[in-house]
């Protein structure tokens, strides 16, 4: 059977949608060797509007979700979690607000959807008044963000490979304006300094050069993380 010029054509298009669709749906799975990094806010507390933002010293705490997409099918299960070592950091426009440290093993389920529960937790954390006012007004849908509610930066700092290190820095929001998470920016480096650097703001080291990145301050209370341990050294 001959096809006519037109039937072709839309063929054509058809096939050329397919493949698009193919690459969107696959740039946002994970493998094993690169799994896919989101995080989510399931709740948080010690920053009420009202109550707690009025203070100069709070103490935050926030129930994340690392998702951990090694996959469609989560062939390799050590992909899907979090080694000792691991850290999450919390943030608000540069200022740290919550940590926690990983001190044993978890890991998720394997696949799409998969997460690991994670607490990170400040206390008596110093935030400069400006950006308490900030949160507030972000936290009651009357920020400068079209979007609404405040946008937390969390960064995830994991053991990778053969002694090298893992940083994930993502973007979360919490209730009701919490959509869908978008994928965290891994970067890779080849030291747990280098790591903790990447994690602090300072800049990406790696293969001799820097990228810098926003300045985080320094923080002013307790946050529950300490620096991770070298993977091996």
């Amino acid at each position: 059977m001959r096809l006519d010029k037109d039937t072709c054509v839309e063929l054509a298009g058809w096939a050329l949608f397919a493949f698009v669709f193919v690459i969107i749906i696959w740039s946002e799975i994970g493998t094993a060797e690169n799994p896919v990094y989101r995080v989510g806010i399931d709740s948080i507390a010690g920053l009420n509007p009202v109550t707690d933002l009025p203070r100069p010293l709070l103490y935050p705490e926030f129930d994340l979700r690392v998702s951990i997409d090694s996959g469609l099918w989560g062939a390799d299960a050590d992909a899907a979690c979090l080694d000792v070592g691991s850290a999450v950091a919390v943030s608000y426009r540069g200022v740290p607000l919550a940590a926690a440290a990983v001190a044993s093993r978890r890991c998720a389920s394997g696949g799409a959807g998969s997460s690991v529960p994670v607490v990170a937790r400040g206390s008596e954390v110093r935030v400069p008044e400006g950006v308490r006012f900030a949160l507030a007004m972000d936290m009651l849908g009357l920020g400068d963000d079209p979007a609404g509610g405040a946008a937390f930066k969390v960064t995830l700092t994991a053991p990778h490979h053969q002694g090298r290190w893992k940083v994930a820095s993502c973007w979360a929001k919490h209730g009701w304006y919490a959509a869908a998470q978008p994928r965290c920016n891994v970067t890779v480096v080849g030291t747990v300094d280098q790591a903790w650097k990447v994690a602090a703001g300072e800049g990406v080291i790696q293969d001799g050069g820097a990228e810098p990145e926003e300045d985080v301050a320094e923080p002013e209370g307790v946050l529950s993380m300490s620096k991770p341990r070298d993977n091996g050294h």
